[in-house]
């Protein structure tokens, strides 16, 4: 025999409702490190963007191996301003430029 739970008694039981909150709370709390981390990433594919296409400005003017090895050896610029640890073109280059683009 079982017994039937008391009339007018409905919505989750209290286990239910914990669990709820719980995976709420967790939802809020994790929410601003999950949209940070996208703006982050956002901001670091449009800065990389920036300087391939600076480096492939330089590499279109370029007509000689000597040319090419000149601007192999230049460091771009972000947002007009030139860091101390950021690689020079030539590795851009080899990396981001000579790749087949996808469609």
């Amino acid at each position: 025999m079982t017994a039937d739970p008391p009339p007018g008694r409905s919505g989750p039981s209290s286990r239910a409702l914990i669990v709820m909150l719980l995976v709420g709370a967790v939802i809020v709390a994790l929410l601003p490190v999950i949209i940070a981390r996208t703006r982050r990433v956002h901001t670091m594919r449009d800065d990389l963007a920036e300087v391939v296409g600076e480096c492939r400005e330089r590499y279109a003017s370029a007509r000689t191996a000597a040319d090419t090895a000149v601007v192999d050896s230049v460091r771009p610029t972000l947002h007009g301003v030139q860091r101390p640890g950021d690689p020079a073109c030539g590795p851009y280059r080899r990396r981001n430029m000579t790749k087949p683009r996808s469609p």
